[in-house]
């Protein structure tokens, strides 16, 4: 489902550039792996696409480091200089677009075929995701931080996970693929209607403004109907 694709490839590579993991962590990712290729016929691809994940976490981590973003992020906020940082950060964004295809094309050979058929378009929404974020040299994402963006979206998790949860009829893969193209725009819709609905509740209204601007955004790189 287009949609999912958007949403699971945007929060895997947040959580993968973000978090290091132990070598715990590593082993159970390696046994899910093991299991998903096997399923589709490709257990002997496990090693091309732990290699591939590393391969990501590493070139992610090549250009820009979590903690020292964050301290970056910190020094610039009361000197209202939070644009700089990203200018400077998003004038990496091609590094950073090749990264994720080359991780998107590592997997590949694991994924059922349908699935693997969404890559090109999968590619594609990460690369207007990562557009739209550094629009005007991250201007956008600069004011989304000063406002209590970061905060807000802390604040509203729980709420926000509740908007998934209800959306009903998409328990697996099987009951997505039953869906037609204008159920799944109504999915994408309902979904993205209540997220900007809960952070519209936070103290001020950018978090929700900068949400309904990245939904409209990446609904327009979708097959459904134009809506504005």
């Amino acid at each position: 489902m287009f949609w999912k694709a958007i949403l699971i490839t945007t929060l895997a590579i947040g959580a993968l550039a973000e978090f290091q993991i132990n070598e715990t962590q590593r082993n159970q990712m390696k046994e899910y792996i093991t299991a998903y290729c096997k399923k589709n016929g490709a257990e002997d691809k496990v090693d091309e696409v732990m290699t591939s994940i590393t391969n990501f976490s590493e070139c992610v981590m090549g250009i820009f480091n979590v903690e020292t973003l964050k301290t970056e992020i910190e020094n610039a906020k009361p000197n209202g200089a939070l644009d700089e940082v990203f200018k400077k950060y998003c004038a990496k964004s091609p590094q950073l677009k090749t990264c994720i295809h080359s991780m998107t094309s590592g997997v590949a050979p694991c994924l059922d075929s349908n699935i693997r058929d969404e890559i090109g378009f999968a590619d594609n929404a990460t690369d207007r995701l990562i557009d739209f974020v550094c629009n005007r040299d991250g201007e956008m994402i600069a004011l989304f931080i000063a406002k209590g963006g970061p905060e807000c979206f802390q604040e509203k998790f729980n709420d926000i996970r509740e908007c998934a949860s209800k959306i009903k009829d998409i328990k697996n893969v099987d009951e997505a693929k039953k869906l037609t193209l204008n159920e799944q725009c109504a999915k994408y819709d309902e979904f993205s209607t209540c997220v900007v609905n809960v952070l519209e509740t936070c103290s001020t209204p950018t978090p929700g403004n900068m949400a309904e601007s990245l939904f409209r955004f990446l609904r327009r790189s979708t097959p459904c109907p134009k809506t504005d």
